[in-house]
């Protein structure tokens, strides 16, 4: 078997194969005889036609069905001759039969990038230090009660944060409108939620009120009927509700999830889960550092169709957080997050992917089994009373080991390139520190 390779620039090759015709004779032979041990001719029993009268009927269908069974077959040993390492599948283009009877075809495929790691030991991070106080527990409780608020009925003006029922009728030029019509409609005022003319005008009005709005459509308005225009809106303002946040009683507090019912212990546990987080962020910045470092000193190209596969894994990741009809509509998906808006930071995913393996083969890293028993411990953990079923779903899963173990990894990269790492420590304000974090996520 013929094989070169022609190499159209960047991470391109093109793997040219010639199969001799000794060997599609071959293949064509066998089909034709597996054929023929089933074939119905007039004048012979089932098996027994002549071989020359099965070439007749099946030699041109079997010669065009071997083509792709014997690419299936010649394209590793083609890699395998030529020393190349694809990264995904080839586009397969057919040259045809030759003369003499021989298979030609031809394999587009990009190929891994040669690496050569540079900046290892040149590695600068800045460690965030972060204290979790009194006042920072104060002001998560704070949230927790907003988080948790409820509304009681008021009879004064309706104001920002009140939450208001209402009926109400929209008309443009006098003529109702598809949309523009709703019965007992609850707004939450300030939280822009609905039109912006709409609320600002519930503003400053008692329950029992009816009054007219006119309210302008926002230019990019969902709807291009509406988008730009003034409708009125006649208005019947029925109830006007404060917020009211939770109290931190014994049994609210019981229902957080902390026995003791104490607001005592609702701050310990505030602290430690504060201190996690903390913990968590600075490890997270600390990595990241680290990666960007890594990134930046070792430019490579990357090949495409592993960033093309890491565009759908983001995809898929970004539409969990969508609603279920999304998530089952690809299309919609696709408009909504096209390949260009992931591009750039898939093809960074897919460089730190190539640069992390060239580490761990370059400092011979192996996977401690330890670390990843104590991550799964860890994961388990925030599951409470669910931990030993977490656990066990993990074993029985393969695809989640998988990636647990890869967490772990890249965490024992990050590790070893730290050894050698010019570390400075920087005071950080809590919410910097966190809210940075969850950015980073």
């Amino acid at each position: 078997m013929d094989v070169s390779v022609e190499n159209p620039g960047g991470l391109k090759r093109r793997l040219k194969v010639q199969i001799p015709a000794e060997r599609v004779n071959g293949a064509v032979d066998e089909k034709v005889k597996r054929v023929g041990q089933n074939a119905r001719i007039p004048g012979f029993r089932p098996g027994k036609a002549p071989t020359k009268i099965l070439y007749q009927r099946y030699g041109e269908q079997a010669r065009q069905e071997v083509v792709s069974e014997l690419v299936q077959q010649t394209y590793p040993e083609a890699l395998q001759q030529s020393e190349l390492n694809p990264a995904g599948q080839p586009e397969i283009e057919f040259d045809g039969f030759g003369e003499d009877g021989s298979l030609s075809y031809a394999a587009n495929v990009e190929v891994y990038p040669e690496i050569s790691l540079t900046g290892l030991d040149d590695i600068s991070v800045e460690k965030p230090q972060a204290e979790v106080d009194d006042g920072d527990i104060d002001t998560t409780l704070t949230r927790i009660r907003e988080q948790n608020k409820t509304y009681e009925d008021v009879e004064r003006e309706a104001a920002d944060g009140d939450k208001v029922t209402v009926d109400y009728v929209g008309r443009i030029d006098g003529e109702t409108f598809e949309g523009g019509s709703a019965d007992d409609m609850t707004i939450t005022l300030g939280e822009q939620q609905f039109l912006p003319d709409m609320e600002r005008g519930l503003v400053g009005h008692k329950a029992g009120e009816s009054f007219d709005l006119d309210v302008t459509f926002p230019e990019e308005y969902g709807a291009k009927d509406l988008a730009g225009k003034t409708a009125t809106f006649s208005i019947e303002l029925k109830s006007v509700a404060e917020p009211k946040p939770a109290e931190l009683t014994e049994d609210f507090i019981k229902e957080m999830g902390i026995e003791e019912g104490t607001e005592e212990a609702l701050r310990a546990r505030v602290r430690e889960s504060l201190e996690q987080e903390v913990k968590h962020a600075i490890e997270t910045s600390v990595k990241t550092q680290v990666m960007d470092n890594l990134y930046e000193a070792n430019p490579i190209e990357v090949p495409q169709p592993m960033v093309a596969q890491e565009i759908e894994r983001m995809r898929k990741e970004a539409s969990q957080r969508l609603p279920q009809e999304l998530q089952q509509n690809p299309e919609q998906l696709k408009q909504m997050l096209p390949d260009e808006a992931l591009q750039e930071q898939a093809e960074k995913r897919v460089a730190l992917g190539l640069l992390i393996a060239e580490v761990i083969s370059e400092r011979e890293i192996e996977l401690d089994q330890a670390k990843v028993d104590e991550k799964m411990e860890e994961v388990a953990a925030g599951y409470g009373d669910q931990a030993e079923q977490v656990k066990q779903y993990y074993q029985q899963n393969p695809q989640l080991m998988q990636g647990l173990q890869a967490m772990v990894m890249e965490q024992q990269v990050v590790d070893n390139l730290l050894e050698n790492a010019t570390i400075t420590e920087k005071e950080t304000e809590l919410d910097e520190l966190l809210n940075a974090n969850q950015n980073a996520g």
